[in-house]
């Protein structure tokens, strides 16, 4: 099997040159402000983290006052109405508020105004019609639909080696009882009481992140760059022993094998969000505002 056509960040490299040319910043344009967008937002305006970037709009879901960090003096575009948002000027849209927002904003950011889109909730890429539909966009409209790596390791490594066969791909992922509350975890077992580690899901890729939009997104990330949704194995734990989301992936092929295992931390304010997401952003963003592309 080799890995679906899907745009990780290294395609991006010459369009966003292009942006570039001029000596202009990378605007970015921030579809949520929780723990990813909240944070992404923090390393724009901190002045050292980002130089060659700078934010110029927030979509949230609700209206509501915007932050103190997001007032005075050129100030960001701050909005809960989609036509404000997309009217603001900016260069690339980063998606990080849910499946939903990328079915019912790719189209637009994409086809419509032929502007490059950073996912993170990769599990709405699931649904294959959507999919091809922006990829399609993207490719009539000089736009790149881009998948954030988030909380899988070795992304860079797996989806290379994918150019050649590829026998087997897994993911299992461990998370605290609290990081599965909401979720149908809740239908088979007793979080509030779970001494020992439990089996929440065990099948596809596909399955999982359709299933589980705001946990198994890293399932979804790991198919596409690899072996297809359907191929890859997918096993979810709720285990009240962990200090954090765990992370334990394999793939085995023609390239050779690889077996990862991590122990990650929360994101500020989450229980089902890895540090490592927002972190996975602000490392795409610097690679495409800045003069030199670490990873790719």
């Amino acid at each position: 099997a080799t890995a679906s056509s899907c745009h990780f960040p290294e395609a991006a490299t010459m369009s966003v040159a292009a942006m570039r040319a001029a000596g202009q910043p990378l605007r970015v344009g921030l579809m949520g402000y929780g723990a990813i967008g909240g944070y992404v937002a923090q390393r724009l305006l901190d002045g050292k983290s980002l130089p060659g970037a700078r934010l110029s709009a927030v979509l949230v879901n609700r209206s509501r006052d915007p932050p103190a960090e997001l007032t005075g003096p050129g100030a960001p575009v701050f909005t809960a109405d989609a036509n404000t948002f997309f009217n603001a000027e900016w260069d690339i849209a980063v998606e990080a508020a849910g499946q939903t927002v990328v079915r019912e904003h790719g189209r637009r950011c994409l086809g419509d105004l032929g502007r490059h889109l950073l996912v993170t909730s990769v599990g709405a890429l699931c649904d294959d019609g959507l999919h091809k539909e922006l990829l399609e966009l993207a490719g009539g409209g000089g736009s790149q639909l881009l998948i954030a790596a988030g909380a899988l390791p070795g992304m860079d490594w797996m989806s290379s080696a994918s150019f050649e066969s590829v026998d087997e791909v897994s993911i299992t992922q461990i998370k605290t009882p609290n990081g599965w509350r909401g979720t149908p975890a809740e239908e088979v077992l007793d979080l509030q009481s779970l001494t020992e580690s439990a089996v929440v899901f065990e099948g596809s890729a596909r399955e999982a992140a359709t299933q589980f939009p705001k946990n198994a997104n890293i399932a979804a990330a790991l198919a596409l760059s690899t072996i297809g949704l359907d191929a890859a194995r997918v096993r979810l734990l709720a285990d009240p022993a962990v200090p954090g989301p765990q992370v334990q992936l394999a793939l085995r092929g023609a390239a050779g094998e690889i077996n990862i295992s991590v122990s990650g931390r929360p994101a500020f304010g989450s229980d089902r969000t890895s540090m490592i997401v927002p972190l996975s952003v602000v490392k795409a963003l610097r690679n495409l505002s800045g003069p030199q592309f670490i990873g790719i």
